[in-house]
Order: C-alpha cells, then structure tokens, then sequence
C-alpha cells in the first residue's frame, strides 16, 4: 500500500460523540500510521464557548496516530464552510484526503478499506469517491459496489475528484432540470435530494452534502460503497446543528474487511433498488411525522409513553404506526422452509448479538428496568400467566424451580421474573441458546441463578428441569414439532409457551418476518403454527391448563394470526 490518505475531522461542540469519532477511529490498524488534521470550528454563541472549549481540551491530548495537526478556527465557520474549505486546503497539500465529522463511528476495517480504495481507483476517472457508509437495507448487497453521485457519511476523494465539486446550488439545479435528471438525481423519486437542494438555495438549509451529491451525479462519476457499512453515524441525536432524532440510519459495523477485487465499476442495480426501497420506506409521509413527534419527545426529556398527557386520538395514531409491533412486517406464504430461509439474512449474526448484549447488560447492572430484544422498557412487560405458571411447578416441588428455558436469549424472561423467584429456596433459571449467545452469556451474564447451555442434552444432565418454558421461540424453529418432543420426555410439570404465533386453519403456515432496523437488521423464516396441531402434538402427555393471549400484535392480522400462550401440567 502507498502513502496513506490523511484523515480530516471536523469538529464543533460535542466532546463525548468527538471522543467516540476518534477512540473508534484509533481502533483501526493503520491509525498510528496516518496523519490526521482536526478542524476545531469556534462557538457560534456564547452559550456553545463551554462545550466547544471542552473539545479543545480534549484534542489537546490525543495521541497514537502517525502526526496530529488541530486547527482552531478564530471565527465560526458553520458546517459547510468548514468543510468545504478544508478540505479544499487539505488537498492543495495532498492527493487524497478521508473526511469524517465528529459524530461517524467507524468499523476497525474503515481506514484499510478506504486507503485500498484511493489505491485500486486512484487512475479510475470514472470513480469521484469512496463511501464508508451504507443504509440498513432490507436486501443482502454485494461485497462492494458503485452508485451514481458522492456521498457524505465517512468518504474519500482524490484532489482530481474534488475539483469538480460546485458550490453553486442554482446552478446544479438548473442543470438537473434542463437536462431532466431530477427523477433519477432523487432515486427514481424515492428520495428527498432535489427539495433539499432547493432549500439549500433558499437558505433553508447550509447542506455542502447535496452540493457535492449533486456535482457528482451531473458529472456522470460513481462512488464505491461497502456493502456492510464500516461508519455508524452517532448523531441523529438531536445533539447537532443540523440533525434530527431518528434512529432509521444506525447500523451495525463490519466485522470483516471489504474485498476489492472483484468488484465491477457501475452501478449495481440490486443497490440502487435497494437504496429506491430503503428511501421509499423511510420518506413516507407518517414516518415523517413520527420522526418529527420522537424528536419533540426527546429534546424535552420525556420518555416514549406516550399515555397520560398526548390527547387520545394522537396516542392511539402514534402507537399504531411508532409501536415495534407495527414496524414488523410478515411475507409469505411460502411452500417450504428452505424457501423462505434462502431470502432471509438470519438470526445468527453478531450485530444482533452486540446489541442483545448490551441492553442486558445494564439490565444486569441497574441501569435499565426491562429488556426484550434488546429494546430497553422504562417499566416490566410481566407475563403473569407464566409466572404462574413458574410458581405452580415450584409449588409442586417444595419450592423447587429449575427452569429449562428453550432460545431463552440472554435471559430476558429471567430478568423479567427474578424478583419474585429469587427468594425460593431453591432456583435455578437455565438458558439453552446458539453457541455465541451460550458464550456471551457464561462470560458476561452468568450468575448465582442464571446459567447457559449449548444444547437440551447438557441442561438435562446438569439438571432436572420440573419447568420448561418456549416464549417466543417455536415459529422460529425449522423443525418445532421435533423440539416439542424432545422436551417433552424430559417429563417436566409443567410446559409454559407463551408469545408464540398461532392460527386457527388445520396447517402450520410459513413466512418471512422483517425485524424493523430501529431493533436491528434482520429477516428469518417464521412459522404460523396450528393452534390444533400445536394443542394435539403437546396433549398427547400434557393437559391444557390455560390459555391466553400474550400480545396484542396488530402485524400478525394481516396473516389471520395471534401471539398466543398456553399452560401445560403432565397428566397424572
């Protein structure tokens, strides 16, 4: 690899994301062979002095890249003037630059594939840029890949590149019209670019972005982008000028390099359908509206429970459309499971993982109340059914419990219960999970109460169980009348299933569920059971006890299904 690319940041008032920008970019490799040049802007009022003054202090100290170079603006510059000129007066110095803002968290592969990047295409003039960045998508993209225009999330150039950039807004308007261009400029009308443009030019926003997206695509250049995103962008937070909140951008970071090598310069049309999609999604005019009330709630520290002081009708729309619920969606039928598994990304990913773990662990550590797929509830979501369930087996049992909880992840239905199980004389809450999760768990969650196993087999030789509990599991399982088997001769009191999709039809149906992004990416096949299959198959040797609804989940309508629960003791 030749001279690497300097890396430019530019920063303003937010010391903990800045901290965060570099701390993640140290983690990179090549970082102590780079050079990087911090652009510090100055306060544009007095009561952002405090806050830019605690950046400087903090810039003042870093160290471990190749040379530090920090640069104090004496007047504030604003965004777009600040990077504009900055990067302007990098690259009458250099050839290539890397720009990043003090809020874009990268991958520790973000500086390799972007110095491998200016390499490979640093002769290409068909290729203006490189982005780090890449929207949650629904759809698997290619390793890498190009797409018309620039980008501004984590990105590179070449000084060649940089010189067709146009300041002029008008101007690059003019010419996407007259040349009939804005229909593609704005993602075959999926996307939002060209009104930005125009509000640029009125003053209604100072967007160097769209400039530069603009110049770009009027030169008919492509950007590479990486097909997992290695830049996280940490600040639709509502803590910058020119951010709202949202969370539709987070992504998870690469956990692997990018390859290179066999990646055709042109457009990928699976991305630019993908990228059509993910805008048409994200543009619509409700998700406008809850973007806009989310963001009210957050910059006035109210929490997103919304009952209580929202007039009804209001309550009532937003949680129809905000609600993790309504943001599942379900596909299918499809014939078998190998059909719905081929279009799917899976469960087993590590990013789901990442997130899992780190909601329950301040769930573990008192900072969080209650967590459920990694989204953190300001108050528990109790399943009573199920704790009475769990209380009627240890009642069996002179307070005995020993819980074989099937896809228990990393102990959400534990956490959930431990207040009322913990005082048994005798309690053990045992986890049977996919191998990552078992090793996450034994190593950050594992406890007094709480353990892990990889397979039924292990927990069964460790422990008797005398309660099983399958909560929201079953449908997500190939085969679950195998399961259902095998943990039934384990011969336990009592079997609890609790969240599990169900339907009234006589055949167990397929689907393909999308979990919404604001959780974390991911499709799997899922199965909407047979009620009467489901009842017979476990009633062979357990009487039904009870049965409950467990959530009201408006999605599962549109396939004729419910989330349902069920109590099941062993037949004397």
């Amino acid at each position: 690899m030749n001279v690497l690319a300097p890396i430019v940041v530019f920063t303003y008032n937010r010391p903990e994301h800045t901290q965060r920008t570099l701390n993640a970019l140290l983690m990179n490799p090549l970082a102590n062979e780079s050079d990087i040049i911090i652009y510090s802007d100055s306060a544009r009022t007095a009561n952002h002095k405090k806050a830019v003054d605690e950046v400087r202090s903090y810039l003042s100290e870093i160290t471990s890249f190749r040379s530090i170079k920090v640069i104090h603006r004496d007047k504030n510059f604003g965004l777009a003037e600040s990077i504009i000129q900055g990067i302007t007066e990098v690259l009458q110095q250099s050839e290539k630059v890397i720009v990043l803002e003090d809020d874009m968290v990268v991958s520790p592969y973000f500086l390799e594939y972007m110095n491998e990047a200016l390499e490979q295409f640093v002769d290409d003039d068909r290729v203006i840029s490189v982005h780090g960045y890449v929207y949650p998508v629904d759809i698997e993209l290619p390793e890498a890949f190009f797409i018309r225009g620039a980008d501004c999330w984590g990105w590179a150039t070449w000084r060649r590149g940089w010189k067709i950039f146009n300041p002029n807004g008008k101007y690059l308007l003019d010419e996407l019209t007259r040349r009939g261009l804005l229909r593609f400029f704005d993602f075959n009308s999926t996307s939002p670019h060209s009104k930005m443009l125009k509000e640029q030019i009125k003053g209604g926003n100072d967007s160097w972005a769209v400039r530069w997206y603009a110049s770009a695509f009027l030169a008919n250049k492509l950007t590479l982008y990486p097909g997992r995103s290695l830049v996280n962008n940490i600040g639709n937070d509502s803590s910058g000028t020119h951010c709202v909140t949202s969370e539709d951008f987070d992504v998870g970071l690469s956990k692997s390099s990018i390859n290179l090598k066999n990646v055709i310069v042109e457009v990928s049309p699976i991305a630019l359908e993908a990228f059509e999609y993910y805008y048409k999604k994200n543009n619509s005019w409700r998700k406008q509206f809850i973007n806009i009330v989310l963001s009210f709630l957050k910059m006035n520290h109210i929490k997103v429970k919304t009952k209580g002081w929202l007039p009804p009708v209001l309550h009532s729309y937003i949680k129809s459309f905000v609600g993790i619920e309504n943001n599942t969606s379900f596909e299918g039928n499809y014939n078998t499971w190998e059909e719905a598994d081929a279009l799917c990304n899976g469960y087993g990913n590590m990013d789901i993982l990442e997130k899992v773990l780190s909601a329950t662990m301040k769930v573990k550590n008192g900072e969080a109340v209650y967590e459920r797929d990694s989204v953190i509830f300001d108050q528990i979501e109790y399943s009573w059914p199920v704790l009475t369930g769990l209380m009627c087996a240890a009642a069996q049992n002179s307070g005995c419990l020993k819980v074989l909880d099937f896809g228990g992840s990393l102990g959400s239905s534990y956490f959930e219960n431990r207040l009322f199980l913990n005082s048994l004389p005798n309690f053990s809450w045992n986890i049977v999970e996919q191998t990552h999760f078992v090793v996450a768990g034994k190593k950050h969650i594992q406890g007094k109460y709480l353990r892990f196993f990889e397979t039924i087999d292990d927990c069964v030789q460790d422990i008797k169980p005398n309660a099983i509990l399958l909560s929201s599991v079953l449908q997500y399982l190939r085969d679950p009348g195998k399961i259902i088997d095998t943990l039934i001769k384990i011969g336990s009191d009592v079997i609890l299933i609790d969240r599990t999709i169900v339907n009234s039809n006589s055949l167990n149906k397929i689907y393909i569920q999308h979990v919404p992004s604001t959780i974390y990416s991911a499709s799997y096949p899922c199965y909407s059971l047979s009620e009467s299959w489901l009842l017979n198959r476990i009633g062979k040797t357990y009487d039904m006890a009870a049965d409950f609804t467990s959530l009201d989940f408006p999605a599962l309508r549109n396939i004729n299904s419910e989330f349902k629960g069920y109590i099941f003791k062993k037949r004397a």
